[in-house]
């Protein structure tokens, strides 16, 4: 329900004072919205949550009868030719992102989550989103849009319907050391996964991480939080079964791993 007010000022203003206002505005309206949510039956999904973001932007705009050199008003109605992008444009687009990463995924730590690269967000938010039930294609697409990760179609399965993250065994060890993903911690440990599956041996993924990621000691407390919200999928999705359970056991013995 969006209430419309008569704008009275004649207030300019410039955009490098609007981006930190978006993302106030932003997060006070998501903020706002999950305050409301009850967690047994969820009235929002993350489409509401991306659309919340666009009019808690618009709100802060239109409340300036111009911005910089561009009236409001006519650039956001203006028709614009394919690729052009305006900085108001921008702006707006930048609430979808404030929106994506400010939705933290239930289980993962807030710590854990500032520590993410925007492909790591991707693939953890992409597995809360298909634990609530979302297989549409437009999710997934919308959800990369907003954390500006255009390199997600390898890690997705694209399936009218059916879209869904690939598990630590589809994947393999397909894009293993390729892109932001690849080369990324979730992607570590989600080989890891993998390698020990294949071998039956919890111990085998923890070799590997080892071995293979650089700084293990200092990041081994972010393995396990990753690895610990990937095994909270077990009982949730079927086909992360045997791979969720094995996350849980890797996590296990990275915790129990000493020097």
């Amino acid at each position: 329900l969006a209430v419309l007010r008569k704008r009275t000022s004649t207030d300019t203003a410039f955009l490098d004072e609007l981006y930190p206002q978006v993302d106030a505005e932003v997060k006070r309206q998501l903020d706002e919205m999950r305050a409301l949510e009850d967690a047994r039956d969820p009235s929002f999904a993350d489409a509401d949550y991306q659309l919340a973001a666009y009019a808690a932007a618009l709100k802060v705009l239109t409340a300036y009868s111009s911005i910089e050199d561009f009236d409001v008003v006519r650039e956001l109605s203006r028709e614009r030719k394919n690729g052009e992008t305006s900085p108001i444009a921008a702006l707006i687009e930048q609430a979808v992102t404030t929106a994506c990463n400010h939705l933290i995924p239930e289980g993962v730590e807030p710590s854990t989550w500032r520590q993410l690269s925007p492909a790591e967000r991707y693939y953890l938010k992409g597995l809360d989103l298909e634990s609530r039930g979302e297989a549409h294609i437009a999710a997934y697409q919308e959800l990369a849009r907003g954390f500006g990760f255009t390199e997600y179609k390898p890690i997705v399965s694209l399936k009218a319907n059916d879209a869904h993250l690939l598990t630590a065994s589809e994947l393999a060890r397909k894009e293993m050391g390729a892109g932001a993903f690849g080369t990324s911690l979730v992607r570590h440990g989600l080989f890891a996964v993998f390698s020990a599956l294949k071998a039956e041996d919890a111990r085998e993924g923890r070799n590997w991480l080892k071995n293979e990621v650089p700084d293990y000691w200092s990041r081994r407390t972010l393995l396990i939080d990753i690895l610990r919200y990937l095994g909270r999928l077990e009982g949730v999705l079927d086909h992360w079964t045997a791979d969720a359970a094995m996350a849980v056991l890797i996590a296990g013995a990275l915790e129990n791993d000493h020097v």
